[in-house]
């Protein structure tokens, strides 16, 4: 049988709502975009790849179930110490956490009317065998 990690983003939970005037955090594959809502979408679809190339499904994990990560970039644009928000195994936890402490670098940081700001975002990780 094939192990397979599945991500399970919802919009309500990875993408928050975006302020008038404020832009995501850029990463470098999306300094192309102009367009704040597609700039969202990249910076999403940018942590959603990064996780399924680098998550991996712990050894010793029996259940199955799903790990909630916060992440936050400060003013900066440096990522913040993640933070397991909810969880159903020790094991998944620093996994999920590993995968998030490796993140690219954010490029240019999140703007609210052309002003640095933190930002934050949960990010729900679903392990299945």
């Amino acid at each position: 049988m094939k192990l397979s990690i599945i991500l399970a983003f919802t919009a309500l939970l990875s993408i928050p709502v975006l302020a008038q005037g404020q832009v995501a955090p850029t990463f470098e594959n999306c300094t192309h975009i102009a367009n704040n809502s597609d700039m969202q979408i990249c910076f999403d679809r940018t942590i959603r790849q990064h996780v399924l190339d680098t998550l991996k499904y712990p050894s010793g994990l029996e259940k199955e179930g799903m790990v909630l990560v916060k992440i936050t970039f400060d003013e900066k644009g440096q990522l913040q110490e993640p933070e397991v928000m909810k969880s159903f195994s020790e094991l998944a936890s620093n996994e999920a956490l590993k995968v998030m402490k490796s993140l690219p670098r954010v490029v240019v940081p999140a703007t609210q009317n052309g002003t640095p700001v933190a930002i934050s975002y949960t990010f729900p990780v679903q392990f299945k065998k």
